[in-house]
């Protein structure tokens, strides 16, 4: 009788058995690996983005300005509001240098995004409509044949606010393409405050904006950290160091799954007299029935019902040009991966802003000096109950940040840094 050489079912079963083995002990460490090198990279981008605001400053003795830009028209794409981040600055030190060249020149508006010109783009609601359809200082003509020198403002369907740079895009984060424009998951630290954090000293009037000695007052108390709203500021401000204080945060961009993180939840006042309840208690998304217990990382149902959350294109970092705080600004308050939360139910807002990211445990921040650090989401944060500081706030100008050592990170010229060893790892 002819004898058939091959694996019996028991020896066949066997080696798949040791493949299966070999396959489950070897696959996390692959993955692993493949995280540490996206973590790797992500950290470069922050360093290169650190170097890019030294060459700034090197050429023009000064740190970019989130919220800039042009202004002086009421026409919706006339100008850009003085609403572009500090982002849009730096494009020139990172390797932007021809992008940034075309954005300063006029552009013809020749260009569509195909979901826009399908209805789609009015209902992500990338940006109100609220300007007057007239302006006497430029023709409807001009206006409907060619962008302005600068770009329009940045919700509008302009090109190159649709260019998802790799510079500014973490290799961990999955986020891609629309109801986003063009993504970052890099924003400004503006310290460890919240009120003026969309608007600084500056007050539109007619289109243009113009110094307010109340916005100012209320911008000097509550800004405190390295990047100010609309307001000027250079190294040298920077009383506490270089490298003890934030320039840059991570942040995740939104997946579309009302993640706590990601999506932005309202706190109101309750009248015009009294203010948003996160001036006092910036740590009120915890308040009962705002997270859902079942889903510790996502909002319940009734959060989802406001104004800004229901236009899609107003998530985190759905806009690396726009330097409204949801898109590319952070605050030192609450520690990182926390909930994201606005003052007001528009995107135009200051609110509750923390670091966040698709890594395990933690975000990356950049300081100063051009360093890289991974910050735990365990990092002393004081209090979620304490109130920020503002004027009239119980916690003064001028004080120690009430946010433990995280607040203090955020903060410029606090000097309350020196008895902190702070830095977790550095990469």
């Amino acid at each position: 009788m002819r004898r058939w050489n091959g694996f019996t079912m028991v020896e066949l079963l066997a080696v798949v058995a040791i493949i299966g083995v070999l396959v489950g002990l070897l696959l996390p460490a692959v993955q692993s690996s493949r995280e540490a090198a996206r973590r790797m990279k992500c950290s470069s981008n922050l360093t290169q983005l650190a170097l890019a605001v030294a060459g700034y400053h090197d050429a023009f003795q000064q740190l970019p300005v989130q919220l800039s830009g042009t202004d002086g028209s009421t026409q919706v794409g006339a100008d850009n509001d003085r609403r572009l981040s500090v982002l849009v600055a730096l494009l020139p030190f990172l390797d932007g240098l021809a992008a940034w060249e075309e954005i300063h020149q006029p552009q013809p508006r020749d260009w569509q995004m195909h979901a826009g010109s399908m209805g789609w783009y009015d209902e992500a609601g990338f940006g109100s409509v609220d300007e007057a359809s007239s302006d006497a200082e430029t023709s409807n003509e001009t206006i409907g044949k060619m962008w302005p020198i600068g770009g329009p403002e940045p919700f509008a369907e302009y090109r190159f606010w649709f260019v998802d740079h790799p510079s500014l895009r973490c290799p961990s984060d999955p986020g891609i393409g629309l109801p986003a424009m063009g993504r970052t998951n890099y924003t400004a630290c503006i310290g460890d405050g919240i009120q003026r954090g969309a608007d600084g000293p500056l007050k539109e009037v007619g289109g243009t904006f113009v110094f307010d000695e109340a916005y100012a007052a209320e911008t000097e108390a509550a800004m405190r950290g390295m990047f100010v709203p609309r307001k000027v500021t250079r190294f040298n401000d920077v009383k506490d160091g270089l490298s003890q204080t934030i320039m840059f945060g991570e942040v995740a961009t939104d997946l579309g799954d009302e993640c706590v993180t990601t999506s932005p939840a309202v706190a109101m006042p309750k009248t015009k007299s009294v203010p948003s309840p996160l001036l006092d208690n910036p740590g009120w998304a915890r308040s009962p029935g705002l997270i859902d217990p079942e889903r510790p990382f996502f909002w319940e149902n009734t959060v989802t019902t406001t104004t800004v959350f229901s236009k899609l294109g107003a998530r985190r970092g759905y806009r690396w040009a726009d330097g409204m705080p949801i898109y590319s600004s952070f605050n030192t308050i609450l520690p990182p991966n926390r909930e994201l939360v606005l003052m007001a139910d528009t995107d135009v807002s200051s609110g509750v802003l923390p670091a966040s990211s698709r890594h395990q445990g933690g975000a990356h921040i950049a300081t100063g000096d051009g360093a890289v650090h991974f910050v735990t989401d365990s990092v002393d944060a004081g209090g979620d109950y304490q109130p920020t500081v503002y004027l009239d706030s119980s916690n003064a100008p001028g004080s120690d940040s009430p946010y433990g050592v995280w607040g203090a990170m955020g903060t410029r010229a606090s000097s309350d840094l020196s008895a902190y060893q702070w830095l977790t790892t550095t990469e």
